[in-house]
């Protein structure tokens, strides 16, 4: 059954994109479509403004909307300091300098984690959804039968609709409704209508805990405080109100809009009560326009700044060399696209482990921003895919991790600069976390400023590299004084090559000093601000003081069997083809992998890991191949991503079918996490595209079809984005470009590469 929703969901669009026709391709109808009401919470149809998300699954007799707030989360701030921490320190580091991992380990869990249990304690919070809207339509149908069901969602226009017919008083009657998430009004919408049949229907809101739901009618609304974990704090308070707009006979016109004090509490100001966000939920009703044509025009023009500025098509040539048979490939990348201007724009949050879509009232991990990959790999369509001014979410979250990060800094290594571990959430906490085999990884925060950078490569803003710069040097300068010499090297420690574990002395050992993966971080955060010293001409000195301390960084190591080590030493891995494949980062996203020796460690290192994972880990994978310029094989990494998961209703526990999709094409991890969505749309734009290489006077590689697979004859893309502020459109035919165009607005030096390395 799973299988045949996968193929409802993509053959629809597939059978209606089969015309390479370029102006045809621009307007090819993107969608995702079923024959049946959504059982499970992975079948529903996600719809999302940044700020509000809402999955409606299309019931027959009593529609249910999962809707979701993006600052609905429990917790607070509190700062989980270890004042013993900075006096191990040393102990630690000389452990590791004598080859006793063991023993640094065990110091770490005596004396080197947070307080209070980090992501156990209830402080530290959890992502949560605001609740259910139901909307009863028992009354209509008594015994009616009911036929021609179709269910879809438009990627578009951002719209989802459900239709079906029925019998009423001996004719058959239709029964339509519309929904979207406004991004001009900040509104969940919800057109309800009848044909021959009259429109009877009441509704209401549910929550499991923490709400109080009232109805009268014609308005519902929703309050309740979340649980802060501090007897002393008030935890973040929210409201939703539904309101019916407009109604006939035969349609109405149902607004819901939420808020929270999220942003109050977040930025120290006075706390006032329900009454605030109740004003403000009124306030946005009442603002908005109640003509439902007018409603969805705004939306849909607004929604179509950000989506139509790339189309995609490819697949097997026809005669004619257009395409015969879209891939789905295509729309997947629309779709993780879709997923990403829905959780972000209008946002104060940068999306979430499930993006802004949760359907528990605690989510899986927290529903956090791990910073060992998950965040950011979030942020990987973002740039290439033309989505460039959606960055102010994750750019002002950066900047809010920075003072926890300081201290964290100075409280645990006494050191100057910014750091962030594994665990991140909306209270912006950055220390070690409870369990060091996994949490202890410092570069995190490192790693997602270069994020920030990325922004700066693809845009060339030097207006916002002068407000980044003190990010990316205060999380340079933490890493450059925390390196110590081991063999004759600069290294990192105590750190872990994330969530991985070698053999040692017949033991489980996680802790290390210097993993290959914090090196190319090193290596690329220095290179960035010396490069952003440069620009913004300023601090001379200290970007050469980070070039020599660049080059005492131990090397990369190829193991003698070929791969790339992991760790300084080569370690027994325990689990040779574990789901992280973290010394990999210097091939993407970073770009120290880059000679042919380490590049043919990568490729057998990926060889040793195996294509199967999780459903990020293969989201990874698509990237990491499509870096070596081998289609076929990132090909075969995305059709692993589309194998069909059942669902599980939530997405809390594991299943036992492995990783790929869901049936509505949420990435299964599994559970749901929406990263592996992110890779995977970021990995075919980078088969497509690639712009990551720069000869030594500066000069910009722009690779053109770098990676596509024997599948991909013929094809199309317009409006992805190569660094530095270049468009991009081109058109093959039978696997030779027939279209070329290039936007370099800043006159850049660049050298056009065609096809596979």
């Amino acid at each position: 059954m799973i299988s045949k929703y996968i193929a409802c969901a993509l053959s629809a669009t597939v059978l209606l994109s089969c015309n390479s026709n370029n102006d045809t391709q621009r307007s090819v109808a993107l969608d995702i479509t079923f024959d049946s009401p959504a059982m499970m919470w992975e079948e529903t149809l996600p719809l999302g403004n940044g700020r509000l998300g809402a999955m409606p699954d299309g019931g027959i007799t009593k529609e249910t909307l999962v809707l979701n707030e993006e600052t609905m989360w429990s917790g607070s701030e509190w700062d989980p300091s270890n004042p013993e921490a900075q006096k191990y320190l040393p102990e630690i580091r000389q452990k590791l300098l004598e080859g006793d991992n063991l023993a640094a380990q065990n110091l770490m869990f005596q004396h080197f984690t947070c307080t209070g249990n980090g992501g156990e304690n209830p402080r530290y919070g959890y992502y949560q959804t605001l609740g259910r809207f139901e909307i009863d339509f028992s009354e209509m149908f008594a015994d009616s039968c009911f036929e021609d069901y179709s269910r879809s969602l438009s990627l578009n226009n951002a719209v989802a609709n459900t239709s079906f017919t029925f019998n009423y008083n001996g004719k058959k009657a239709k029964f339509s409704r519309e929904y979207f998430v406004s991004i001009a009004q900040n509104v969940i919408v919800v057109k309800l209508s009848t044909e021959n049949a009259p429109l009877k229907f009441s509704f209401g809101f549910s929550r499991g805990e923490r709400a109080e739901c009232k109805s009268n009618g014609t308005d519902a609304v929703m309050s309740g405080m979340l649980n802060s974990g501090d007897e002393t704090k008030d935890g973040v308070r929210f409201v939703s109100l539904a309101k019916v707009v407009s109604q006939s006979e035969n349609e109405a016109v149902i607004l819901i809009s939420a808020s929270t004090d999220y942003k109050q509490i977040i930025e120290h100001k006075e706390h006032n009560g329900f009454e605030p966000i109740r004003k403000e939920v009124d306030s946005v009703i009442d603002n908005s326009p109640k003509d439902y044509n007018l409603l969805k025009d705004n939306h849909i023009t607004e929604y179509k700044k950000y989506f139509d500025r790339v189309s995609v098509n490819m697949g097997r040539a026809d005669a004619d060399g257009g395409v015969a048979k879209m891939d789905s490939a295509a729309l997947y990348l629309q779709f993780g696209r879709y997923l990403f201007i829905c959780s972000s724009v209008n946002a104060q949050l940068p999306p979430n482990l499930q993006g802004i879509w949760a359907d528990a009232l605690h989510t899986a991990w927290n529903g956090d921003y791990h910073l060992n990959i998950n965040v950011q790999m979030n942020h990987w369509p973002m740039e290439p895919g033309n989505l460039s001014d959606l960055n102010e979410p994750i750019t002002r979250y950066v900047e809010g991790l920075v003072p926890s990060g300081e201290h964290t800094a100075k409280t645990f290594y006494g050191t100057s600069g910014w750091t962030g571990h594994v665990l991140a959430n909306a209270w912006h906490f950055t220390a070690p976390s409870e369990n060091p085999t996994w949490g202890s990884s410092f570069t995190g925060g490192a790693w997602i400023a270069l994020q920030l950078w990325e922004h700066y490569l693809f845009t060339k803003d030097s207006a916002y590299l002068a407000r980044v710069y003190p990010v990316l040097k205060g999380s340079a300068e933490f890493l450059r004084e925390n390196l110590f010499e081991k063999d004759g090297c600069l290294v990192t420690g105590p750190s872990t090559s994330p969530e991985n574990a070698f053999r040692f002395n017949g033991q489980r050992c996680c802790v290390c000093a210097g993993p290959v993966m914090d090196t190319q971080i090193c290596m690329e955060i220095f290179a960035a601000v010396c490069q952003a010293a440069d620009v913004l001409d300023t601090d001379a000195d200290y970007a050469q003081l980070l070039k020599n301390t660049s080059l005492r960084l131990s090397p990369m190591k190829i193991s003698p069997n070929g791969y790339l080590q992991e760790w300084l030493e080569d370690y027994e891995e325990i689990e040779p083809q574990h789901r992280h494949v973290s010394h990999l980062f210097g091939l993407y996203p970073g770009t120290t992998i880059n000679t042919p020796e380490l590049k043919a460690a990568a490729r057998k290192t990926l060889e040793r890991r195996g294509d199967m994972g999780t459903g990020w880990s293969m989201a990874w994978k698509i990237n990491f191949w499509a870096r070596l310029g081998d289609g076929n094989h990132a090909y075969r990494l995305f059709k692993n991503l589309l194998h069909p998961v059942p669902a599980t209703n939530g997405g809390i526990s594991y299943s036992g079918d492995g990783a790929g999709s869901y049936p509505n094409l949420f990435c299964a991890h599994p559970p749901f996490q929406i990263d592996g969505n992110f890779g995977g749309s970021a990995g075919v734009m980078e088969m497509l595209l690639q712009s990551h290489e720069v000869e030594p006077d500066g000069t910009r590689i722009i690779r053109i079809l770098p990676a596509i697979p024997d599948e991909w004859e013929s094809g199309s893309f317009h409006g992805l984005k190569a660094r530095g502020g270049i468009t991009v459109d081109c058109v093959w035919q039978k696997g030779k470009i027939t279209e070329l165009k290039i936007d370099n607005p800043f006159d850049q030096k660049i050298i056009v590469e065609k096809g596979s390395r």
